[in-house]
């Protein structure tokens, strides 16, 4: 024992004079971070498949537009449905046909697959498609959507078109099913593909609203429309969303760049063709946007 100093244990109150204010830092830090934390988006994937048989008079092309147009409606119709039940939407007091009208430029294509199988002797062309949207964009893009009355219009004229189209795209498979000259088989193939032409258009300008609405509402949505355009050149969905998009933007004498600098840019779009389609503009939720809140996985759908 000779020589040593008895030190007595370490008590709570001996800690070191700094212990308490790295302690409060700490649980101020930690306060904090799960303040700013967001919470998990409530994503939603759904599978939709959509099928068409061929005819004698078919092109493959067509066929492959047809299943995939089959496969988006049935996409929508799942969102529609599981929308309903979600409580943040079904508090809006939204109709199944409104949260369609709404949320047609809100699904996200993943993924699309097409095959072909024989039935007998039928060849059918199956479109397989893995899409998700966001519950939580979706509340948010329905309350601007129905809080823009031009917006509002344009999607229920255009939901409303699309299925008056839907019909005459029925009649017309029918006509070239049953077509018995060379004639009357061009006329109804031409006619077809108006109105595909006309039902994607119209898709790309819903797209075009509701990224404007949501994405860029200090910009405009110039390539989706622009590709609208070029799809049906007689749509007057696209002349509207134009005007009144332009006449929207913020007046302002337009200022030069900074030496040195380069001139801002508007979000880009990736435009795919789909699979047997070339250098056709995707329709719908084909289109995938990057958006500062969150970067999509990019889609062989186009």
């Amino acid at each position: 024992m000779f020589g040593r100093i008895y030190q007595p244990p370490l008590l709570p109150y001996h800690l070191p004079m700094n212990f308490f204010h790295t302690l409060a830092c700490c649980l101020t830090l930690v306060t904090m971070s799960s303040a700013v934390t967001p919470a998990l988006a409530d994503i939603r994937v759904v599978n939709a498949q959509g099928e068409y048989r061929m005819g004698d008079r078919d092109t493959r092309e067509d066929a492959i537009r047809l299943a995939t147009e089959a496969a988006k409606r049935n996409a929508l119709e799942q969102v529609a449905t599981y929308l309903e039940s979600v409580t943040v939407v079904s508090d809006m007091d939204l109709t199944k046909d409104e949260i369609r009208t709404y949320t047609a430029g809100l699904v996200i294509v993943l993924n699309q697959q097409t095959s072909t199988t024989l039935d007998g002797d039928v060849v059918v062309i199956k479109a397989d498609l893995l899409a998700q949207m966001d519950t939580d964009e979706v509340a948010q893009a329905i309350t601007a959507l129905r809080e823009n009355e031009d917006a509002r219009a344009q999607l229920v004229a255009m939901k409303q078109e699309n299925e008056q189209l839907q019909e005459e795209l029925n009649a017309v498979n029918q006509t070239l099913g049953s077509a018995s000259t060379p004639d009357q088989v061009q006329q109804a193939a031409q006619k077809r593909k108006e109105i595909l032409n006309r039902v994607q258009s119209n898709a790309m300008v819903s797209q075009a609203w509701t990224n404007w609405i949501l994405v860029s509402p200090g910009g405009i949505p110039q390539g989706l429309l622009n590709s609208a355009s070029g799809l049906s050149p007689a749509n007057p969905h696209v002349a509207i969303a134009q005007q009144i998009i332009t006449s929207r933007q913020p007046q302002g004498p337009p200022q030069p760049p900074r030496p040195g600098s380069r001139p801002g840019r508007m979000p880009s779009y990736e435009l795919v063709s789909p699979p047997g389609v070339s250098g056709a503009p995707r329709p719908f939720n084909e289109i995938i946007h990057g958006s500062p809140r969150s970067q999509q996985p990019r889609s062989q759908y186009r």
